[in-house]
């Protein structure tokens, strides 16, 4: 088993449940639970016989998005600072494409606030169960910055207007709303109903073959290629970089840190 931190692993049977385990930060995404999802996943690859992947988060929130101490900390001037802020971006990208190439099928479970960088998640992922009371969002613009690597996955769930909105208002969508507009797939009235709602999903997996599984998730890549591809990649990371340099985004996440 992997010695991690910021992650942990509980597989059983043919599933394994992939927790964001820094509760304390509503499981925010940072450089080393970014590195240690990508070595989990990288790890669950390997295991042929685990068929389903799910992830959840640790304490009140799924995941409440981009860590903003770590983006505020991380900008340093120069040349230097640009390709530190680039490399770190781009492992953020790489997490989602992992999730997004994987052959086994994977769903997400969420509650409390799921928010900007983590609806990466629901982009990348097949399936996502979500309770009823959980609340997401895209506040990025009001940050200064752009939901540029989440974008290509999003816009393969959503309407290109529907999202439009959500990203140009950043405001809140409840659980009900997303499944109508096709984010999430199942609503769920409380944490059992969820569980059970998953081992429903698993047990019908299991009954697939993984080769047409992974034939079929193939073509779908294969079908949003024009939208989920190395250039657009590219030009997600290079954008949402340049941004969070900004003194604009750097003002605005200075003071919505001090209101907490």
């Amino acid at each position: 088993m992997l010695n991690l931190n910021k992650v942990i692993i509980d597989t059983q049977d043919a599933s394994a449940t992939v927790w964001l385990n820094q509760p304390e930060i509503l499981n925010a995404l940072n450089p080393l639970i970014i590195k240690e999802l990508l070595k989990s996943l990288k790890w669950i690859a390997e295991n042929k016989k685990i068929r389903v992947i799910l992830v959840r988060g640790r304490g009140n929130s799924f995941c409440a998005g981009a860590d903003l101490n770590w983006m505020l900390n991380s900008v340093k001037s120069g040349m230097n600072g640009y390709i530190s802020n680039l490399r770190e971006i781009k492992s953020l990208a790489s997490l989602f494409r992992l999730i997004y190439d994987s052959d086994k099928v994977v769903i997400n479970m969420l509650h409390g606030n799921v928010y900007g960088g983590a609806l990466g998640f629901i982009g990348a992922g097949d399936i996502t169960l979500a309770l009823r009371n959980t609340i997401m969002s895209l506040p990025e613009l009001k940050l200064g910055l752009v939901p540029a690597v989440i974008m290509p996955y999003l816009l393969t769930r959503l309407k290109i207007q529907e999202f439009r909105v959500y990203m140009l208002t950043g405001i809140e969508i409840k659980a009900e709303q997303a499944k109508r507009a096709g984010l999430i797939d199942f609503v769920c009235d409380d944490l059992d109903e969820m569980e059970r709602k998953a081992e429903e999903l698993i047990q019908n997996i299991v009954r697939t073959s993984a080769g047409a599984v992974a034939d079929a998730k193939s073509l779908i890549r294969k079908l949003n290629k024009s939208v989920i591809n190395s250039d657009n990649s590219l030009s997600s990371i290079k954008l949402i970089t340049r941004r969070m340099r900004s003194d604009d985004a750097r003002d605005r996440m200075k003071r919505v840190l001090m209101k907490e």
